[in-house]
């Protein structure tokens, strides 16, 4: 009778996830969680104390046109940290992630960068927010991390590919690891993957009873210790040896990344010293690769999706790219324009492929959550922010549902040591990145207020461009700092992403500083057009952003003479100059600026500054403010930084208050309004119904 009643219950729990699904069974999604950005002791002993591979991240090598080296926007996470941790599992679960898989280092007894689940996952106070898992390396470490450039490596851990060494392990895990809540039960079964499960059977002479013995073994020690049964799953296994693996006990299958040697002439491609691929070259490729597996395996095979694939940041810089004399990992060949677009396409593929499985797979893969220095990662970054988050939520839906999880931008730039950023909630968008343009990085968040039935009382909008120096940031952060404002006025609010100067590059666009600009232009313009969708009043456009953000907004209200019709313009610690003389005559500390136009540094700028008059009349708002027609012009707020004392330089040259004094004594030569103000004088100037026909009907004015 009590198993019958248990039967019952565990179907209406079906039934119930059914229909909270639309129809469809959940899907759990699976992250590769790398170990390896926390000080441990192997690595003080194999390097140097205090080493963690971050010491890579900070110090790359671009190698070729369209590169992303990996920056973390919340700052250098410390995986045996727990507040850190609770930042992780923050972003990845609200994400749709439920489970964070770790690649776990044990050889005989010996283990290694363990401490970021123990230390990490484990004490973190949301770690109930997903689950945890195992996935034994079954590898000889060898250090990988910027080997001279031939074939032997150095031997850091050995296995000792003996039943004895995965029992071992098994006891440790039922002691630490599968008794914990979080971990991750499978179909109500424990979770455990072995990568390379083909190395494990040859290393243990392709003994079939002695493998199929230990897994049995294994599970009647967990079964023994009142922890149930166990899923034990095998990566990188060849259709052919399947249906043979499942027989000694395995319940599935699934791989590690891409075969980016399936890749059309890959071979003579590679002998041609070709090195780069693109991501998008994996399409048809992947979807056929799961294919063969799902009907080659006996039990369920679970589909992978990697992120990309770029090992030349565990490169040495002295090597030259392409690899020519260079041989085994990490000289290899490498992903690039790995976009979310793609991603979000090898990600649904995967979903209707598990969906469409009669064995029932329930899962994807996704590697990795932070091989930062292998070219995965879906952590948030200062080139893409979360787009790759966001492809994420979009397959498979946020949790929850109605809350967007972010961080605020790491201060890298504060002199001191980056301290890193916890996560934050928000109101999810009403209308979640709009896309006014084709790159990735052209989208939109839109939040619309509430409407009153049949109300026709159009609203003010506001629209926030990020700062970041036009080299990173992301626009959900500055966005979220005014949703309140606006919520509380009525207004409508969008945040803007764009292209910034690394994107211009890679596209050819001269100078760099014309795509964030141009795409600042274009995202008004889209706003525009979508006015009566979004029962947008057109004449309260107002736009406001921080430093380089702010320089784009100035831009905006100035290009034409205010063709855009903006109404009001909230500056926050802006660059308003971009003429390396005028900047030295104003600040003459100015370093700023020189990237926006090609060049390498500020000196070199203005030495050239004669070749660019065309480019800084263009797009500097001092110069274009000279030129605005007073009652054209919007109405200009501003927040600067403090003057510094008199005879002193500022400490802060970048975002000097006299940028702002500068600005606002050219705005009064021409009779328009510029003056410092708060947010309440800026949002009650967009409040005002009637474009002001005056400067002095405008509060604060």
């Amino acid at each position: 009778m009590q198993r019958r009643m248990a039967m019952l219950f565990l179907a209406a729990c079906s039934i119930a996830m059914t229909n909270v699904f639309g129809g469809q069974p959940p899907i759990d999604v699976v992250a590769v969680y790398y170990p390896h950005w926390h000080e441990y002791p192997k690595g003080n002993e194999w390097f140097h104390p205090g080493w963690t591979e971050w010491e890579f991240v900070k110090t790359p090598t671009t190698r070729f046109k369209g590169q992303i080296n990996f920056k973390p926007y919340a700052g250098y996470l410390d995986g045996a940290n727990p507040s850190d941790v609770e930042t992780e599992i923050a972003l990845a679960s609200n994400a749709g992630i439920t489970v964070f898989l770790y690649d776990y280092y044990w050889y005989n007894g010996q283990k290694t960068q363990e401490e970021a689940i123990e230390k990490g996952f484990l004490q973190a106070k949301n770690r109930n927010d997903m689950k945890f898992a195992l996935m034994w390396c079954y590898h000889e470490r060898r250090d990988q991390f910027r080997p001279r450039p031939v074939k032997e490596r150095r031997m850091l851990m050995e296995l000792a590919h003996t039943p004895e060494e995965f029992l071992g392990l098994i006891d440790y895990s039922i002691a630490h690891y599968f008794n914990q809540p979080q971990y991750w039960r499978k179909d109500g079964r424990l979770f455990f993957s072995i990568y390379n499960f083909v190395y494990l059977w040859e290393k243990w002479g392709q003994d079939d009873a002695k493998v199929r013995d230990a897994i049995a073994e294994a599970r009647r020690r967990v079964r023994a210790a009142g922890l149930g049964e166990m899923h034990i799953n095998a990566q990188n296994v060849k259709p052919q040896m399947m249906e043979k693996f499942a027989a000694l006990g395995l319940d599935s299958f699934t791989d590690y990344g891409f075969n980016m040697g399936a890749i059309a002439n890959y071979e003579s491609r590679t002998a041609a010293g070709e090195r780069c691929f693109a991501y998008s070259e994996m399409d048809g490729v992947i979807q056929r690769h799961w294919a063969e597996r799902r009907k080659a395996s006996p039990v369920p095979y679970i589909p992978i999706v990697a992120t990309g694939l770029d090992c030349t940041p565990r490169c040495r810089a002295d090597v030259p790219f392409p690899w020519k004399d260079a041989t085994g990992y990490p000289y290899t060949s490498t992903f690039t324009n790995n976009t979310d677009a793609i991603f979000e396409k090898y990600l649904r593929d995967a979903r209707d492929s598990v969906l469409a499985d009669p064995k029932k797979p329930g899962a994807i893969y996704i590697n990795a959550w932070n091989e930062y220095t292998e070219g995965n990662w879906l952590l948030p970054d200062m080139r893409r922010g979360d787009l790759r988050l966001r492809a994420i939520a979009r397959v498979f839906g946020r949790h929850p549902a109605g809350r967007y999880a972010y961080t605020t931008m790491c201060p890298y730039w504060s002199g001191k040591k980056a301290r890193t950023q916890r996560a934050r909630f928000v109101d999810v968008p009403d209308l979640e990145n709009v896309k006014y343009g084709p790159h990735e990085r052209q989208g939109m968040d839109v939040w619309l207020p509430k409407r009153d039935a049949g109300t026709k009382r159009r609203v003010p909008v506001l629209i926030v461009i990020h700062g970041g120096g036009w080299t990173g940031g992301d626009r959900m952060s500055a966005g979220a700092a005014w949703l309140d404002d606006c919520r509380k006025r009525g207004f409508a609010l969008v945040t803007v992403g764009y292209r910034f100067q690394q994107d211009a590059k890679d596209q050819d666009v001269k100078p760099p500083v014309k795509a964030p600009l141009d795409d600042a232009v274009a995202a008004v313009r889209y706003v525009q057009a979508h006015a009566d969708e979004w029962n947008i009043d057109v004449s309260r456009i107002g736009l406001t952003g921080g430093s380089a953000g702010a320089c784009s907004s100035l831009y905006c209200a100035l290009l034409d003479g205010n063709a855009l019709g903006i109404r009001a313009v909230y500056a926050v610690r802006p660059q308003t100059s971009l003429d390396p003389k005028e900047m030295r005559e104003w600040i003459p500390n100015s370093h700023y600026g020189s990237s926006a136009f090609g060049y390498k540094g500020f000196a070199d700028w203005l030495a050239h500054r004669a070749d660019c008059l065309e480019w800084i009349e263009r797009y500097s708002p001092a110069a274009l403010v000279r030129k605005c027609p007073a009652e054209k012009a919007a109405r200009f707020f501003y927040s600067a930084a403090p003057l510094p004392p008199a005879g002193e330089l500022p400490k802060d040259p970048t975002h000097a208050g006299m940028f702002c004094v500068k600005f606002a004594e050219l705005c009064t030569e021409r009779g328009i309004s510029c003056k410092s103000g708060t947010r309440d004088d800026f949002l009650a100037c967009l409040a005002q119904e009637r474009a002001p026909l005056r400067l002095a009907t405008c509060r604060g004015n």
